[in-house]
């Protein structure tokens, strides 16, 4: 073998044996056409490779605001429905499309649509209103001439423009059937649930009321309630918006003006005591209750023993009682057509409508304002410079400081007519006067959706259609935004135009392309389709700025039921609780629930009247009391609905000790023979157990054992035979002389 071929045989061997090393290698930098890098150190490898880090690849810690051409993280595309401006919030419509945030404006128009026959008979005696519940449904009440007058309900349902009706439904069958003067309101607390009360021809004239409940187009009633046994005129009721099942009725007696209140269990009522609210003649007494003061309520009326003049008074309900403040006249002329409303968005302030009767009998409004148990006035202005009947005036719920006023203009041929008054201050000033129906109408009564902005509904009688009764819906300028508390999708990423691939950054993404954003605040997105750092209606969080660019959007799903705490209003004392997919206010079933705390720093009597009526059994713990006057006793009594004073004990203890049975006429004793030394009164809680029959209010025969303490002994009157099943109204603790000092707190026992 030649020595050629000797060598190149030894370096083919040396190559496939692997023996090339960094130690004998002594080339130049393999390029990368032979598989190599071109270079001798790490970073001009990757450089060479095109890999370098921090301007080919994304360095560690390093940003990623230089990366283009990349897909959004969190990003989807949509079409879009409309154009889209960049980084402005979105929603998804049923489509599958995406559309900008917006609202749309709605100009007036009364009416908004045709006028529609309800009932193609004389009817008269119209009350109307929307259910706060149940949205674009409303109830009619009225008197059906054309079935022999008897009381019949009705529900509507509207729908844009329109309304269609359910199924007449009649609630005065019997004897004399005619019914006269009914009102309506709705339960805030109680989905479907309404009260009515109404002159009863089929029971002497007497007052009565009914529970009822709609479901879906029908509508249900419970037993007629007398809430007074003799003749009555021209009732008024009001739910209270701050106590559940609560309500007031006012009415003129053959010789004053008297209120009750009332609570609903189920669909039937109960009653207070009759309160006298004006000692004379009192016609057209109007009730509503203060939206924004807790148990607050305005009455007017016109006082015939004070020349007929239009007077308001404030009404306080606490429990089944009301008491009034001073009466305040808001016009010296012969007030006809009394009506009354409260601006929901402005706190305790209402609208009075009427015919002034010393005024050319001119259509007026003046507004009031509550202040603690009275009420002020502004100046009166005329809004239709004619006759005006059957005036009603209404404010717009969603709207501050508007207000609509319907009437019959008798100086236009008697058509049916409305007006919007706009208020500042205690100012008004007036739009153009509409006419909705070119007939005589009658009958007039007006509601306004609270689930619908500037909507209102107008019910009347017709008088140039048969006297058929009829509807017609306005419509008072607002917007209404595509929003909903539950349909925000994102924001778009960039701007499009109808119909393009929309990219969306949806919740959970980070919307960059913002700008002004303060960093760390919660954003929420407005009805306009702004962000704001306050809620907007409805209330939708968009995210919290991370930087003044970028806005981490909300990555919260909607759940089908808003998870939200309920309303708190008229919920004292109860407990949050969940049916498994919406949380609601409950009582403590079957354990002591807190009633009231009441202190004597000296008093003659505390009452009790909060919810007592709800049980059977109580604590009373008593706590620090003697009396002014040595030798005092200390009693409890309980009120029932008739106001009898009475003793209705099954059992009673004291501290764990049992008590004597000592016989009072109306009370029972808590301890006998007190010493007026503060030093030597009970300075522990002393507590009184208080047993009643479930569902009775009755005492037992017999005795139980007798306890005495240094300074006082215990004895409780358990009765002898005495039997009572009327609801329980007050429990009252007083001295037997002079006042006491103490602090008294009572609770309820649930037995369910």
């Amino acid at each position: 073998m030649s020595k050629s071929r000797t060598n190149a045989e030894t370096l083919r061997t040396v190559l496939v044996a692997g023996d090339v090393t960094n130690a004998n290698f002594t080339g130049a930098d393999l390029e990368l056409g032979k598989g190599g890098t071109g270079a001798s150190t790490a970073g001009a490898a990757r450089t060479a490779l095109g890999v370098a880090i921090g301007s080919d690849v994304l360095a560690p810690d390093g940003s990623a605001a230089n990366l283009t051409n990349l897909p959004a993280g969190g990003a989807e595309d949509f079409v879009a429905s409309g154009t889209l401006p960049n980084g402005k919030p979105v929603v998804l419509k049923s489509n599958g499309q995406v559309e900008v945030v917006a609202e749309t404006g709605i100009s007036q128009s009364i009416p908004a649509g045709s006028e529609t026959v309800f009932n193609a008979a004389n009817t008269t005696s119209i009350s109307v209103a929307y259910d706060p519940n149940n949205a674009n449904k409303f109830l009619l009440i009225y008197r059906d001439v054309g079935n022999s007058g008897r009381g019949t309900a009705l529900v509507g349902t509207v729908s844009g423009t329109s309304m269609s009706f359910g199924s007449e439904a009649t609630f005065s069958n019997t004897g004399h059937p005619n019914t006269f003067a009914p009102s309506v309101s709705f339960d805030p607390h109680n989905a479907n649930k309404f009260a009515f009360a109404y002159q009863a021809a089929e029971n002497n004239y007497y007052g009565q009321v009914i529970v009822g409940t709609i479901s879906g187009t029908s509508v249900s009633f419970g037993t007629a309630v007398l809430f007074k046994s003799a003749i009555i005129y021209e009732p008024s009721l009001a739910f209270d918006p701050y106590t559940a099942n609560k309500y007031v009725v006012t009415y003129r007696s053959p010789s004053n003006g008297e209120a009750i209140v009332g609570t609903i269990s189920g669909t039937s009522s109960s009653f207070g005591s009759v309160v006298t609210l004006n000692s004379g003649l009192t016609h057209t007494p109007v009730v509503k209750f203060d939206p924004n003061t807790a148990n607050k309520c305005v009455i007017i009326f016109k006082d015939q023993n004070n020349s007929y003049y239009g007077t308001a008074v404030v009404g306080t309900v606490s429990g089944t009682s009301i008491s009034f403040g001073s009466e305040v006249v808001f016009n010296t002329g012969n007030s006809g057509f009394l009506s009354l409303s409260f601006d929901k968005n402005t706190a305790n302030k209402f609208v009075v409508g009427y015919l002034d009767g010393g005024n050319g009998e001119k259509g007026t409004a003046i507004i009031g304002t509550i202040s603690g148990t009275s009420t002020s006035f502004g100046t009166e202005v005329v809004f239709n410079s004619g006759p005006s009947q059957y005036v009603k005036v209404a404010y717009d719920p969603h709207t501050a400081n508007k207000f609509v006023a319907i009437y019959k203009d008798e100086n236009n041929s008697n058509y049916g007519t409305a007006i919007v008054g706009t208020v500042s201050g205690t100012s008004i000033s007036y739009g153009s006067e509409a006419v909705f129906n070119s007939g005589v109408t009658n009958y007039l009564s007006i509601s306004f959706d609270t689930n619908t902005a500037g909507k209102f509904i107008v019910v009347y009688n017709d008088a140039g259609n048969s006297n058929y009764g009829a509807a017609i819906l306005g419509q008072l300028p607002t917007s209404i935004t595509n929003l909903t508390a539950t349909n925000f999708l994102g924001t778009a990423t960039a701007a499009y135009t109808n119909g393009q691939t929309a990219s969306i950054m949806l919740k959970g993404g980070i919307s960059d392309n913002q700008t002004s954003l303060a960093i760390g605040s919660t954003y929420y997105v407005q009805p306009n389709g702004t962000f704001a750092t306050s809620a907007g209606t409805p209330s939708v969080i968009a995210g919290k700025a991370v930087s003044a660019t970028s806005l981490l959007l909300n990555g919260l799903a909607p759940a089908a039921t808003p998870d939200e705490i309920p309303s708190q209003t008229g919920n004292t004392g109860k407990f949050l609780t969940t049916n498994g997919s919406a949380a609601s206010w409950g009582d403590a079933g079957g354990s002591v629930n807190f009633i009231q705390k009441q202190t004597a720093s000296p008093a003659s009597s505390l009452d009790f009247t909060t919810s007592i009526s709800d049980y059977a059994s109580f604590i009373l713990v008593c706590t620090h009391f003697y009396p002014t006057t040595a030798g005092a006793d200390l009693y409890f009594k309980f009120n029932d609905v008739a106001s009898n004073y009475i003793g209705l004990l099954a059992g009673v203890k004291y501290s764990g000790q049992q008590a004597r049975a000592e016989q009072f006429t109306n009370s029972m004793l808590i301890a006998k023979g007190l010493d007026n030394d503060s030093a030597k009164a009970w300075k522990a809680s002393g507590k009184i157990e208080i047993f009643a029959e479930a569902g009775k209010r009755k005492a037992c025969t017999g005795t139980v054992g007798y306890y005495s303490y240094s300074y006082a002994q215990v004895a409780m009157n358990v009765g002898g035979g005495w039997d009572n099943t009327a609801a329980l109204t007050k429990i009252t603790v007083y001295p037997s002389t002079g006042t006491f000092y103490g602090t008294f707190t009572l609770y309820g026992v649930k037995t369910s």
